[in-house]
């Protein structure tokens, strides 16, 4: 399986589009037992409001925990909203979930990265799971103290992707939350809150709950070792000469949204010319 599929299958396990009363609002992800985030401004900083998350498949209901910081009383709509932008939504009722694999360290600069987003792009009506690839290209300091953004390049940000989860190609782990394009309608990108500032603003919910889940479940791990290539070839061959991490057979949406690990069969070793980890 292609690497880009592979991170297609892990995003979309954890993404859901998120809406209000007043209708589709953007994305969220879950990042731990019962609790997703999303950018705040897709829930207009406005925390005990009501929310409903979907994925196509299966629909949690819940409410806006906590805003990082509080909507402002005097930002004007067109204004951007004060960093970091986030929002912690409690998941009230609804069936079990995967949750993404969190970073534990900053990604390298020029990491190439996905982003999955509930757009309307198709046909302007319609809501459906989009995907993007982007290059990590730079950071951005804000005036929030402690709060800098990570520089997305090289792809578009759509809009409806405000919320959704970046993972590193290379690792499978998420590397942060997609806040904002640099510019609708252009290539040049967007900005992302780092997921190690996610971690700070909700410690308990978000950090201690993320490692939980991944302690306790190898799955998504297990998936995204498929992504990474081998550190180096062993002696006397070339980096092209067929060696490989390996393959994996199975259905990794079932991996990773609670279907049976003894489905998949993952072979270690060559795999012919081709290898899955290059990028």
């Amino acid at each position: 399986m292609r690497r880009e599929d592979i991170a297609r299958k892990l995003l979309g396990g954890c993404s859901a589009r998120i809406d209000t009363q007043a209708g589709p609002q953007g994305t969220a992800f879950f990042a731990a037992p019962g609790f997703a985030v999303t950018a705040a401004h897709v829930v207009d900083g406005v925390a005990g409001l009501a929310v409903r998350l979907s994925d196509g498949s299966h629909d949690w209901h819940g409410h806006v925990a906590a805003v990082r910081p509080p909507r402002p009383g005097d930002l004007a709509r067109t204004s951007p909203y004060p960093a970091p932008d986030m929002a912690l939504i409690k998941i009230d009722e609804g069936p079990r979930h995967a949750c993404a694999l969190l970073a534990a360290h900053a990604p390298d600069i020029g990491a190439r990265v996905m982003a999955y987003g509930y757009t309307q792009a198709f046909d302007h009506v319609a809501i459906t799971a989009e995907t993007e690839s982007f290059r990590l290209v730079g950071t951005l300091e804000t005036p929030t103290p402690g709060c800098t953004l990570l520089k997305l390049g090289l792809g578009e940000v759509t809009q409806g992707m405000s919320g959704a989860p970046v993972l590193d190609l290379r690792t499978g782990e998420v590397i942060g939350m997609l806040r904002t394009s640099r510019k609708l309608d252009s290539n040049l990108g967007g900005w992302v809150v780092p997921v190690d500032l996610i971690r700070q603003l909700w410690p308990e919910e978000v950090d201690s709950g993320n490692d939980r889940f991944h302690r306790q479940d190898a799955r998504w791990r297990q998936a995204s070792s498929q992504l990474r290539g081998p550190s180096s070839p062993k002696k006397g061959t070339s980096p092209d000469s067929g060696l490989s991490i390996g393959k994996i057979e199975g259905d990794i949406g079932t991996i990773i949204t609670g279907g049976n690990v003894d489905n998949v069969h993952i072979e270690y070793g060559r795999t012919g010319g081709h290898d899955p980890g290059g990028c």
